[in-house]
């Protein structure tokens, strides 16, 4: 065996969110920025917002780009008004994050949260999370992306009179493929552009061609090896976030025919040697996986807005750019192209609690963050300029698309002119109760797969009995979709 099944699971247990925004602890957030601030009068200690959190990020934007932020520092931020927020993190990890807010919302001692789409609907249908439509006078959602609501919807159509909205976020999360332009020339020629790059990106026909190119490339038969992404979960999200139906129907889980389709598409590639590694520490948020995205291995690394931020920055940078602004960075040798799938990677949505806007004395503070951040069009467009962030206001992200905004550090391609093109093909509409439960899983078993530790047959069995421990459902009532086929020999899908 390559690699014993402890060392995998440990380095997927660290992955907690993958099937959708997959944000962790330990990532590059701005905590620099939410440790010290000059209050702008004297600080007053009036009444405490409860905010319940994973990380810093939104923490970080709304101390960063919120008019009534007074000053902060690393546990709280006091407002204009004399009201505060303490935020209260707990790492994603394990459902640690999960386990927490449970606890505080059983307890009455949560005023708002973050949540993810991975888990949403599981706090949608709670009667202690806030319809915001109604609990908030004069909240506008009519700029917001479609899918951004769909996923906090309880009930009632688009935009409809009488619909329950059970969140808002500030962001949205379309996904794009970043590629090497150093790799994309040692294949393909120095005369390469950006134009006919992304014509051999932005659809599965010439996504697949490229790979074939790169296999029979002269830099790889001179054994200098060339890959098309680092590891197997890299484009995981391509297949998960293009699911035929719901997997749960609130008796059975029915893992869905795309996630087969990954297996089937990832297992040919490795077998290729088109993904660098499958070994452990290649894994998405390993060490190793983050230190490639900073080499000239791999032609595609698969991004998006919170990622360039979070992620990306932190491993490809410049001598003595490393804690600079994306913004006023210089070219390292990475474009921008639309990805052969229409794709996004999660995002996080905010909310109030029933409890939290039944105290006078916080509803106005809790009301006025909520419009300000996720609904301002200043304010959106003023996040966007500043982080990067691709935020949830269409009329400010079709300026920017549209102007002459641009990174130095996409070597002068204006990001927004692609995240524009890609939030069309964002869908949440299939999203259900366990899609965390079996994005973990089947990432974790059919590695092994992909490693030639077990055989497919076997991997499916272990995906449906850690199914089985994290849903309490009996193994009879965990199946895969029709069409799919699966044996000792391998996948078939009709």
């Amino acid at each position: 065996m390559k690699k014993t099944i402890s060392g995998v699971l440990l380095t997927l247990t660290a992955a907690a969110a993958l099937f959708a925004c997959g944000k962790k602890k330990d990532e590059k957030t701005t905590a620099a920025k939410t440790t010290k601030m000059k209050s702008k009068k004297a600080i007053e200690k009036k009444n405490k917002i409860v905010f319940y959190c994973w990380n810093n990020e939104f923490q970080s934007r709304v101390n960063d780009y919120y008019s009534e932020v007074n000053a902060f520092d690393a546990n709280y931020t006091y407002l204009m008004d004399g009201n505060y927020i303490e935020w209260i993190p707990t790492p994603n990890e394990g459902g640690a994050y999960q386990e927490a807010l449970d606890k505080g919302l059983n307890a009455n001692t949560v005023d708002m949260f973050v949540f993810e789409a991975d888990y949403a609907t599981k706090y949608v249908k709670l009667d202690k999370v806030a319809n915001l439509k109604t609990a908030i006078s004069g909240l506008d959602l009519s700029k917001q992306y479609g899918y951004t609501k769909d996923i906090v919807r309880l009930s009632g159509e688009r935009d409809a009179a009488n619909e329950v909205i059970k969140g808002t976020s500030w962001q949205a999360t379309p996904g794009v493929t970043v590629y090497n332009m150093k790799v994309a020339k040692e294949i393909f020629g120095n005369d390469v552009t950006t134009e006919t790059m992304e014509g051999k990106l932005n659809t599965p026909t010439a996504f697949a061609a490229t790979a074939t190119a790169i296999k029979n490339s002269e830099v790889n038969k001179k054994k200098v090896t060339k890959f098309m992404m680092i590891g197997p979960d890299c484009w995981f999200r391509m297949y998960s976030n293009n699911l035929v139906n719901k997997m749960y129907d609130g008796a059975n889980l029915t893992v869905d025919k795309n996630l087969f389709q990954w297996v089937v598409d990832t297992n040919q590639y490795y077998k290729d040697r088109l993904i660098k590694s499958v070994d452990d520490d290649f894994g998405l948020w390993g060490s190793a996986w983050g230190a490639e995205q900073g080499k000239d291995n791999c032609l595609c690394i698969f991004s998006c807005p919170w990622f360039t931020d979070f992620c990306l920055t932190g491993n490809r940078y410049n001598e003595g750019e490393k804690d600079t602004a994306v913004g006023k960075r210089t070219d390292v040798n990475l474009r921008l192209s639309a990805s052969h799938k229409g794709w996004f990677w999660g995002g996080t949505w905010l909310t109030a609690t029933t409890t939290g806007l039944a105290k006078t004395e916080i509803k106005d503070s809790i009301a006025n963050l909520i419009k300000t951040m996720t609904t301002d069009k200043a304010t959106l467009k003023a996040i966007a300029e500043g982080a990067g962030d691709f935020t949830n206001n269409e009329d400010a992200m079709n300026e920017l698309a549209a102007s002459s905004f641009k990174y130095d550090y996409f070597g002068g391609q204006n990001p927004f002119k692609y995240y524009v093109a890609s939030v069309g093909s964002c869908n949440l509409s299939k999203a259900s109760d366990f899609d965390q439960q079996v994005a973990e899983g089947i990432q974790s078993a059919f590695r092994q797969y992909f490693q030639g530790n077990i055989k497919a047959d076997a991997a499916w069995t272990e995906l449906q009995e850690e199914l089985k421990k994290k849903t309490n459902l009996d193994l009879s009532k965990i199946k895969y979709a029709d069409g799919v086929t699966i044996s000792a020999t391998g996948i078939v899908i009709e």
